[in-house]
């Protein structure tokens, strides 16, 4: 099999579609191919813009039958891999023609974790020693890899990630009956965090802020204060929305555990879309508003101080679908407002709807420089009256006396939030 060909099924499974192929003239083939190449390319949003990464997978072999997934071991599918030097070489070679910049690896379960993760991490190394690779690696952490076969990945990845998949056991045997949500993901998780604080208490020594003390760490309190996180490591994880009957608030609930207990950088959401030859192929999609809310929501969370008891649920545990969060929240708390904007704190100006944190620093940094004075001032300063207006007074007078109740397009709640 070509490695073009090879790629585009690794890259049709990594992102769970069905692609099928046709004969074609030997010209039809060469574009075909490049084609593939092309489609294996993902442009992953980093500060200040993109970066296009090869995002695939090792093999679509797996030992896993779960309900969602198109390379289980159920289901009849052509098996494809690769071995660490091909793909090694692959990426370098796209590296060079200025394709990708980093590489986004992941795998199906060949017989058990371990054994997998030494291919993920194996690729990982010959890049960085054979072929000096400075770049972006983030490589998928099997669910059960044991501590030092995460601590390995974690030596040549900037990031590492295990997929929890659902919130809690009940959810995840739904979609995943020879996974464990006990077994498995919560000591994999538990590992990666061990990991990351173990690189960054080094990555702190290696600054001077903090020195070994026996089996302990004795830090410079003032000088950590002054320091941002140590961009030594970070980790991940994903959850599948909406095939296994969870609601949003179980989905959030561990999301917030996993922030607090486990150092978690960031959660992804993904909603489900049934595949064919799958044992969820009859299940209905999941809609992308849904996961839409979640990200809201979690960055509510994340970056905007709110606790998960003020998301606005309703009975069963849900998100509205038909109002980002924020606004349903300020909607449902009209004693909460309107905020007088030339006094109040920054957690109170990231409750009004339209002001996101960096607009909040600039709105506190204005009133100290005593340039905030209009209405015309706050558009400046990148407020959206259109949205906030409602819940704002400025120098207590209103900015207007509508409440918006138009949903603004996707794309721009996310930039107003």
């Amino acid at each position: 099999m070509e490695v073009a060909e090879k790629l585009q099924v690794l890259v049709s499974d990594a992102a769970f579609e069905c692609e099928g192929g046709k004969s074609a003239s030997a010209r039809a083939v060469q574009q075909l191919k490049e084609q593939r190449l092309r489609e294996s390319i993902y442009h992953a949003k980093v500060p200040g813009g993109t970066m296009p990464l090869l995002k695939t997978l090792l093999t679509n072999a797996c030992i896993k039958n779960c309900a969602y997934c198109p390379i289980a071991a159920y289901c009849d599918h052509r098996v494809v891999s690769f071995k660490p030097d091909e793909m090694a070489r692959l990426f370098m070679a796209m590296h060079k023609a200025g394709m990708v910049n980093g590489l986004f690896l992941s795998s199906g379960i060949v017989r058990d974790p371990d054994t997998t993760q030494e291919l993920l991490n194996d690729t990982a190394k010959i890049l960085r020693t054979r072929y000096g690779f400075r770049g972006y690696i983030h490589l998928k952490v099997m669910p059960g890899a044991s501590a030092e076969a995460i601590k390995e990945a974690a030596k040549w990845a900037n990031r590492i990630s295990v997929n929890a998949e659902a919130p809690n056991e009940l959810r995840l045997k739904t979609i995943a009956p020879d996974k464990s949500f006990q077994g498995e993901m919560l000591p994999t998780l538990q590992r990666i965090a061990e990991v990351i604080t173990q690189k960054r208490l080094e990555w702190l020594e290696r600054k001077g802020v903090v020195q070994r003390i026996g089996r302990g760490w004795l830090a410079d309190l003032d000088e950590l204060a002054q320091l941002s996180t140590p961009p030594v490591l970070s980790s991940t994880t994903q959850f599948v929305v909406g095939a296994a009957g969870e609601s949003d608030k179980e989905l959030l609930q561990t999301v917030v555990r996993f922030y607090r207990e486990f150092q978690l950088g960031r959660a992804y959401f993904s909603a489900f879309r049934p595949i064919c030859g799958t044992k969820l192929e009859d299940l209905p999609a999941e809609t992308p508003v849904r996961e839409h809310r979640l990200y809201q929501a979690d960055f509510l969370l994340r970056r905007y101080g709110f606790e998960l008891d003020e998301l606005p649920f309703d009975e069963q545990g849900n998100l509205p679908q038909d109002t980002d969060p924020k606004l349903a929240w300020a909607l449902r708390h009209p004693e909460r407002f309107p905020v007088e904007v030339t006094k109040a704190e920054r957690n109170e100006l990231l409750k009004v709807p339209g002001i996101g944190p960096e607009t909040a620093e600039r709105i506190v940094k204005a009133r100290k420089e005593g340039t905030l004075l209009t209405a015309e001032d706050l558009q400046r300063l990148g407020v959206p009256l259109k949205r906030a207006a409602p819940f704002l007074t400025l120098k207590g007078k209103p900015l207007t006396k509508e409440v918006p109740v138009k949903e603004p397009e996707p794309a721009e709640q996310l930039r107003l939030l």
